[in-house]
């Protein structure tokens, strides 16, 4: 007999054992979620996904639902923002050359574009700088500073980087050269003493402002200097720019960066999808036409595997600059030039990246003391520094555990990690601090460079500091609640879309369904499920990829777990399920 989420047997404190991934249930206020739906008029589903994600006032849920500009929170939240905003005044009204030193990835690239433009339109002596990876390495560094002092500048403005640069900083200031820090990342013990420093993780734990990109914060510190410029008598209300033109370059590197998607962020995001999607100028327009997107709308996926990796590939196989002057770019042709050769090194970029990868699984192989280490440290002197981020963060999913890739750089091993959620790599490589000689990043995601003679204690380090964490293995996934087929109409899709956009931060949402019947299943190309569902009078389509096992007749399902999605296909719009993940009948339970 089949039965209604509400009627479903599992427990809320279940732990279910999928093919794929452990699963557990977020928890559910029922009173709450009858209640939204109500308030909200929106579908029961719906209501109880909100709950779900502790979502229970009305007032609340609408602004979820409503992602508004006007709903941002005041950037004067922001720790320090005002005096950079009075420096910068200064510097405008002196006439004073000022320099935006960026970071060679997408958040970095875009914020850099974005403060540079707008400082440019104000009639600023502007000029940016982007390190080189290879030469320069991340963050401010000395040699920088010297050139730039020499070339006149007397204000430098970081942004995406900066907060660890503290020897640098304390070089730049000795040379006679302002600096201010925009900075999103982790602070150290000791941050930087630059002039000002502006970033939001010195906001308390619990502030949405916290989780800003880089280019967010450039955003935050744009939008701060206009309504200071605009309370000055700048402009009148009438000619005053519209900041709305630079929201594609914030949800380009909010995207990219992979940074949370709470309520700030997803309203940022949002809105700068929707430029993406219509407006953006020669350079964007350039880029979307060498991805195959022409004037269709632009989607997270698009941004994550179309439009970032393009962005992204001149900063990994050497100098960002590319990149920033597509951006900038005024002319259409030009911008189409530009965008071709971002092709170009973007496959190269993959190409390399297989090569890597498949090094990368043959040290893995090779030292069975790997399948017992909590982490993986794999290092060549032969990778390309550049993509050994990609590659962790692909080692990292594959085998549920933290990894990192180390090259020779100029004083040692140099490299990037990356970990799955629920693991924090930036607390672990504080805990082995003392085997490093710098280190940075985000809980998922780490810079750090060692001694040659380090390698071997690191990686012990490492494993033991891992070992004594809680949470080292990582947690469930977490489906948001049960649902019936029935429930799943194009009325109810197109609400659930509201509380995107969905990444990180904000996961797809999740649901499990159970007493089904399977009408049909397929394994397509020895790897991917095809099936045909129906419970009670509700009839839909539904895709695995990669849940197939080859050679193996099709599994016989007792739950599944999936999200709904539109698929077009020559001119067809339908909804079917894409399934992540399914529990067999007699399962062992987790």
């Amino acid at each position: 007999m089949s039965r209604s989420a509400r009627e479903q047997t599992h427990s809320r404190d279940e732990t279910i054992q999928g093919r794929r991934f452990r699963w557990r249930f977020r928890s559910v206020d029922p009173g709450a979620a009858t209640s939204l739906a109500a308030a909200l008029r929106v579908s029961p589903l719906v209501a109880r996904v909100l709950a779900a994600r502790g979502i229970n006032e009305p007032s609340t849920a609408r602004r979820v639902l409503a992602r508004r500009l006007q709903d941002l929170p005041d950037p004067n939240q922001i720790p320090d923002l005002e005096p950079a905003v009075t420096r910068i005044m200064d510097a405008l009204r002196a006439d004073e050359p000022i320099a935006v030193f960026g970071d060679y990835d997408v958040d970095g690239v875009t914020a850099t574009a974005l403060l540079f433009h707008f400082l440019a339109s104000l009639g600023a002596k502007v000029r940016w700088y982007l390190p080189h990876r290879l030469l320069e390495g991340y963050g401010l560094n000395p040699g920088a500073m010297a050139k730039l002092k020499q070339q006149g500048i007397g204000l430098l403005i970081s942004v995406d980087c900066g907060s660890s640069d503290r020897e640098t900083v304390r070089f730049a200031e000795e040379l006679g050269l302002e600096v201010i820090v925009t900075d999103h990342h982790n602070l150290p013990e000791a941050p930087c003493e630059a002039l000002v420093l502006v970033n939001p993780k010195r906001l308390a734990d619990g502030n949405e402002l916290r989780h800003l990109a880089g280019v967010g914060v450039a955003f935050y510190l744009v939008t701060a200097l206009r309504a200071r410029l605009r309370r000055s008598g700048h402009w009148d209300q009438s000619n005053q720019p519209n900041l709305k033109r630079y929201l594609d370059w914030v949800a380009l590197g909010t995207l990219a960066d992979a940074a949370p998607l709470t309520l700030a962020n997803r309203i940022l995001t949002a809105a700068g999808l929707g430029v993406l999607s219509e407006t953006s100028g020669p350079g964007i327009s350039a880029l979307k036409e060498v991805c195959g997107l022409g004037g269709s709308q632009v989607s997270v996926w698009d941004v994550l595997f179309r439009l970032g990796p393009r962005l992204n590939a001149a900063g990994r196989l050497g100098g960002a600059d590319l990149a920033l002057r597509l951006l900038l770019a005024e002319d259409l042709e030009e911008a189409r030039g530009l965008a071709a050769e971002l092709d170009d090194l973007n496959r190269r970029r993959q190409t390399l990246e297989e090569q890597t990868l498949a090094e990368a699984l043959a040290q893995i192989e090779d030292d069975e003391e790997n399948a017992h280490r909590r982490v993986l440290v794999l290092a060549s002197p032969a990778w390309h520094k550049g993509l050994l981020g990609l590659v962790a963060a692909r080692l990292a999913e594959r085998f549920a555990r933290p990894a990192i890739l180390l090259t020779r750089g100029g004083h040692g091993w140099e490299g990037s990690g990356r970990s799955p959620v629920g693991i924090d790599l930036y607390q672990a490589l504080h805990a082995c601090r003392a085997h490093l000689g710098r280190f940075g990043g985000h809980q998922v995601a780490a810079g750090l460079s060692l001694a040659v003679e380090q390698l071997g204690s690191f990686h012990a380090a490492l494993d033991e500091a891992l070992s004594e964490m809680e949470g080292v293995l990582p947690p469930p996934r977490e489906a948001d609640t049960g649902a019936h087929l029935g429930e799943i109409t194009p009325a109810f899709v197109s609400h659930l879309e509201l509380l995107g956009p969905f990444g990180e931060g904000n996961p797809e949402p999740i649901f499990c369904c159970e007493h089904f019947r399977v009408e049909s299943l397929q394994v397509l190309k020895g790897r991917h499920l095809r099936l045909r569902l129906s419970q009670d009078d509700s009839r839909l389509g539904a895709i695995g990829f990669n849940l197939a096992t080859p050679d193996q007749p099709p599994p016989t399902l007792k739950r599944l777990f999936f999200s709904p999605t539109w698929n077009s296909w020559r001119g067809e719009r339908r909804l079917e399920l894409r399934i992540p993940d399914y529990e067999e009948e007699g399962a062992t339970p987790a």
